[in-house]
């Protein structure tokens, strides 16, 4: 797949190459248990992933090692999306951050197109610079954050700096200036419809990006949502989509959905249209 220069490649403990494709409960934790503190030794470079491309990592950080040892934040929505995709599906991942999803979910549509929003300069420079190794990937890195409206806010970071951006938010006063947008003008400058699948975790910044879609959503041109939902803002996020007939779903092992009422404070969820 690679079309531009693939940089020197950093090769992981041959035990784990092995493990790569070989899927079992809780694999992250037992392979972080075995491998991690070696894979935090070798820093930044350029590593083979369980994805089937290389990418750049800094393995210092656990949620880079993540996609060394297997799919990222686990195997269930990953079965998911193989099953629902088509080669053509249009996605959108925000915020895309180094491509942790991005690299994996491009490659389930050959013929389709991702549009990765990513506001942070430093988040967005790591993936351009991954996404000019795979040119072929069908990517296009858009450098500005979902809102409610057009808007000039900032990006701000309280975590430590080798968490590359995860825990960045949107705030009204300080940090890096960025520029907000709504999806469905993003959408229409690009003579799109629908979307088929839409990841959006943006640090508690998700409803005023739903809002930025509201058009979109009260047709049900985004066929699923794959969402970051924490406490009371998880319940907003529930509350306004099912406002749009939405209904939330967990995604179990093996990629099969559950409807329950009982969320743990902080998870990932799937909305789908009834």
């Amino acid at each position: 797949m690679e079309t531009g220069k693939l940089p020197q490649i950093t090769p992981v403990p041959i035990l784990l190459r092995c493990l790569q494709k070989i899927d079992f409960p809780h694999k992250l934790g037992f392979c972080d248990l075995v491998f991690g503190r070696r894979l935090a030794n070798l820093g930044i470079g350029w590593f083979p992933t369980a994805s089937g491309i290389h990418w750049k990592l800094d393995l210092a950080n656990p949620t880079h090692r993540w996609i060394v040892y297997g799919n990222y934040e686990g195997s269930a929505f990953h079965k998911w999306v193989r099953h629902f995709l088509h080669a053509k599906a249009i996605i959108v991942d925000s915020g895309a951050n180094i491509g942790q999803m991005t690299l994996y979910l491009a490659q389930q549509i050959p013929n389709g197109k991702l549009l990765a929003f990513e506001p942070g300069s430093k988040q967005a420079n790591w993936l351009s610079e991954c996404l000019a190794v795979y040119q072929n990937l069908p990517v296009e890195l858009i450098r500005k954050g979902l809102g409610r409206g057009n808007a000039r806010l900032y990006l701000s970071d309280d975590a430590p700096s080798l968490i590359h951006g995860a825990r960045s938010y949107v705030s009204e006063a300080s940090g890096e200036p960025i520029e907000i947008v709504r999806l469905c003008d993003e959408l229409a400058a690009r003579c799109l419809t629908e979307v088929d699948l839409w990841k959006l975790d943006v640090e508690g910044h998700e409803l005023a990006a739903l809002e930025g879609a509201g058009s979109l959503l009260e047709h049900h041109r985004i066929r699923a949502l794959y969402v970051e939902i924490v406490r009371e803002n998880g319940c907003k996020i529930r509350e306004y989509l099912k406002k749009f007939g939405y209904r939330c779903y967990l995604i179990g092992s093996g990629g099969k959905l559950r409807v329950t009422s009982h969320f743990p404070e902080h998870t990932n969820a799937l909305f789908l249209p009834e």
